[in-house]
C-alpha cells in the first residue's frame, strides 16, 4: 500500500465508524471489588491498520494524532455509556494529543454529556511512550483537565522519557506501574525494591498506585502485600469488546475468606496486644540486662528507654548467644546495652490495626520478621506486641469474621457491626451511622427474580466499600437490601451522596430496555392490588448518636432506623440527616439492626 493510501486509510478511519473498543478490567485488589475498565482501540479488522501500534504509529507519523485520539474517545465513551457499566472509565491520551488544537477538552466533555456520562467518573492516562518537553503548557492542560472534574493518571510509569519528573510535576490522582516491573515480581528483589520506592512516594504525594501486568496468583499476593491499592492484567481480566460484569471479574481472585478477610477491616488495634515487660535504659550494662533475661524466663525482648520514649530493642536469642561465646562477658558484660541493641526496631501506635502491623512486619525494609516490636502513645512507650501473638488474633479474627459475613456479600453481618458500635460507645468516640435501604425492592425482586435482584444487593455493597473510608468506615451488610456504615470520616456526607449518585447510575443496569424507558414496572403491592413502581432508587439515614445518652446498641439502633424512615419519606434517592442525638422515648418497631 503507497504511502498516500495509508493516510487515506487513516483519515477514513477517523471519519467513519470502523474503530472499536475493547475494555480491561481496574480491580480494587486490596478490597476486592471491580474500580473501572480501560478503553483501548482496535482498528477495522480487514485493515492494516488494526494493530493499535501500527494505527498510532501511522497518526504519529502523518500529524494526524489528536484527530485518532479524539475519535478512540468518542467511540469508547459512547460505547462504554450504551452497555451502562459500573466504574469509572480509563482513557489513553498521548501529552501530544492534549496540547493539541485538534484534541479540544470542550469537544470532550460534549461527547460525555451526550453519552451521559461525568466527567467525575473519567480518567485521564496520560502515555510515558512519547517525550513530553513542554511541562508548563502540559501543567495547564491537565489543571484544565481537573477543573472539569476529569482525574489525571500517567501510565507505564518505568516504561517511557519523562519518569519521575513528569509525575513530580503533574501531581496525577493515579500512577500505573509498567508491566515490566510487576511481572515475575515474587521471585525478583530488584523489581519489589523499585516498586516499594513507587508506593513510598505516592503515599508521600497523596497518589493512587495501579499495578499493571498482573498475570499469576504469585504476583496477585506480592503487590497486595505491598499495599498497592488497584491491579491490572489477564490474571484479573482481558480486553474483551462488552464489559464483564463485576462477578465475573472478580470470581478469578475471590475466595470467601480472604474476601471476608479484606473487607473488614477490624476493630482491634495495637493496644490491645501490648504487654508491659521490663525496661531498662541505654547505659545499663549488658551483664544486668543478662540478669534480666535469667531471672524472667518469659521475657523475649527488652524495650530500652531514654525517659519515656522507646530508643530501641533488645532481643533476647541475640544477646544470649553473644555472651554464651568464650570470653564475652569478660570482654563486653561491662559495657552500656545501646551498643549492642536494635536502634531500628519495628514502632507502631496504639492505634494501628493488626492488619496494618502485619503488613509492616512483612514488608520490612531489613528482610526480617521480627519477632516482637513497640508499640507507642503519642511517642511514649506504651508496651511491646509479639509477632506470634499478632499472627493468632488475626487467625481468630478471620474466623470468626467468616462464620458471621453476610453469605452473600461477604460484608461483616450483625455480630461484628454490633460489637463495633459498642466499641466506639464504651471508648465514647463520635461516629455517624448511615443506614441504607433500596426503596421498591421487594416488587422488583419478585418481578425479575432472586438472582437479579442478587445483582442488585452485590453491586450496592460494592459501591459501600469503594465509597467507605477504608481506615475510617465500617461497612456491614444488616440483610437483605439493608446495609449499615459507621462512619468516622470527615467528609461522610459527601461520601454518602455519592453512594446514592453511583447507585442511580448504575440502575439502568437491573432493568430491561422496555422496563427503563417506562421509569418502572407493574407488579402486585403488599394488598394483591397491581401498581406500578418507579424505579429503584435510594435511601440513607444518618444519625449522630450522642455517646453520653446512647448507652447500647437498641438506642443506635432506633436512631438510625428512625433516620432511615424519614429518608424514604422524603421519594427517591435522598440523604436524611437526622438531628436527633439522643434515643427516641419510645422503642421503635422496625428495629431491623437489632434483630
Amino acid at each position: 500500500m503507497s504511502t498516500q493510501g495509508t493516510r487515506e486509510e487513516l483519515l477514513a478511519i477517523i471519519e467513519g465508524p470502523a474503530l472499536t473498543s475493547v475494555y480491561q478490567p481496574v480491580v480494587n485488589i486490596q478490597h476486592q471489588r471491580l474500580y473501572g475498565y480501560e478503553a483501548l482501540t482496535r482498528g477495522p479488522a480487514n485493515s492494516t491498520l488494526h494493530n493499535p501500534l501500527t494505527l498510532f504509529d501511522a497518526a504519529l507519523r502523518y500529524d494526524l494524532m489528536g484527530e485518532l485520539e479524539f475519535a478512540c474517545s468518542r467511540v469508547a465513551c459512547e460505547t462504554f455509556a450504551h452497555f451502562k457499566s459500573n466504574g469509572r472509565l480509563f482513557l489513553n491520551i498521548s501529552p501530544l494529543s492534549l496540547l493539541e488544537r485538534h484534541y479540544r477538552l470542550g469537544m470532550l466533555t460534549q461527547v460525555l454529556d451526550h453519552a451521559r456520562l461525568s466527567p467525575e467518573n473519567v480518567v485521564i492516562g496520560l502515555s510515558e511512550q512519547y517525550p513530553m518537553d513542554d511541562y508548563d503548557t502540559l501543567r495547564k492542560a491537565t489543571d484544565q483537565c481537573r477543573a472539569e472534574g476529569f482525574s489525571i493518571a500517567i501510565d507505564d510509569l518505568g516504561a517511557g522519557y519523562a519518569g519521575l519528573r513528569t509525575w513530580s510535576e503533574l501531581r496525577p490522582q493515579f500512577v500505573k506501574i509498567d508491566r515490566h516491573f510487576v511481572e515475575n515480581i515474587h521471585n525478583d528483589q530488584v523489581k519489589k525494591e523499585f516498586v516499594r520506592s513507587i508506593v513510598e512516594i505516592a503515599a508521600e504525594l497523596d497518589c493512587q498506585v495501579i499495578a499493571e501486568g498482573i498475570e499469576t496468583p504469585e504476583d496477585l499476593k506480592t503487590v497486595q502485600d505491598m499495599g498497592i491499592p488497584y491491579g491490572q492484567g489477564f490474571l484479573l481480566g482481558r480486553p474483551a469488546a462488552h464489559p464483564e460484569q463485576d462477578m465475573v471479574v472478580l470470581s478469578r481472585i475471590r475466595s470467601p475468606e480472604n474476601t471476608a478477610r479484606q473487607r473488614h477491616r477490624s476493630a482491634m488495634r495495637a493496644r490491645e496486644m501490648a504487654s508491659n515487660p521490663r525496661t531498662a535504659t541505654p547505659d545499663t550494662s549488658v551483664e544486668e540486662v543478662c540478669d534480666i533475661f535469667h531471672n524472667n524466663r518469659s521475657m523475649t525482648c527488652l524495650p530500652i528507654l531514654s525517659g519515656t520514649r522507646p530508643v530501641g530493642l533488645v532481643d533476647r536469642h541475640d544477646i544470649l548467644e553473644l555472651l554464651s561465646q568464650q570470653y564475652a562477658r569478660s570482654l563486653h558484660g561491662r559495657k552500656p546495652i545501646s551498643h549492642f541493641m536494635n536502634t531500628r526496631p519495628i514502632v507502631v501506635d496504639v492505634e494501628t490495626r493488626l492488619e496494618d502491623i502485619s503488613r509492616q512486619l512483612t514488608t520490612d525494609p531489613a528482610g526480617r520478621l521480627s519477632q516482637d516490636f513497640l508499640v507507642t502513645h503519642g511517642g511514649d512507650y506504651f508496651g511491646v506486641g509479639s509477632t506470634a501473638t499478632l499472627l493468632r488474633r488475626i487467625t481468630e479474627q478471620q474466623i470468626r469474621n467468616a462464620r458471621y459475613a453476610n453469605p452473600l456479600t461477604l460484608l461483616p453481618g450483625n455480630v461484628p457491626l454490633h460489637e463495633q458500635i459498642e466499641s466506639l460507645l464504651e471508648a465514647g468516640d463520635s461516629f455517624r451511622i448511615a443506614y441504607f435501604d433500596v426503596n421498591h425492592f421487594k416488587p422488583y425482586n419478585d418481578h425479575y427474580g432472586y438472582s437479579w435482584g442478587d445483582d442488585v444487593i452485590i453491586a450496592l455493597s460494592q459501591i459501600l466499600m469503594e465509597e467507605a473510608h477504608p481506615e475510617r468506615d465500617f461497612v456491614g451488610h444488616v440483610g437483605g437490601d439493608d446495609f449499615v456504615a459507621i462512619m468516622q470520616s470527615e467528609d461522610w456526607e459527601a461520601r454518602c451522596h455519592r453512594v446514592l449518585k453511583k447507585f442511580d447510575a448504575a440502575c439502568a443496569a437491573f432493568y430491561t430496555l422496555e422496563d427503563f424507558g417506562k421509569g418502572g414496572i407493574w407488579n402486585l403491592d403488599r394488598s394483591g392490588e397491581r401498581q406500578f413502581f418507579k424505579l429503584l432508587s435510594l435511601s440513607c439515614g444518618v444519625a449522630h448518636p450522642d455517646p453520653a445518652y446512647c448507652r447500647s446498641l437498641h438506642e443506635v439502633s432506633a436512631l438510625a432506623v428512625d433516620a432511615k424512615t424519614q429518608a424514604k419519606r422524603q421519594g427517591g434517592s435522598a440523604v436524611f440527616v437526622s438531628r436527633r442525638r439522643r434515643p427516641p422515648e419510645q422503642p421503635l418497631e422496625d428495629q431491623a439492626m437489632a434483630r
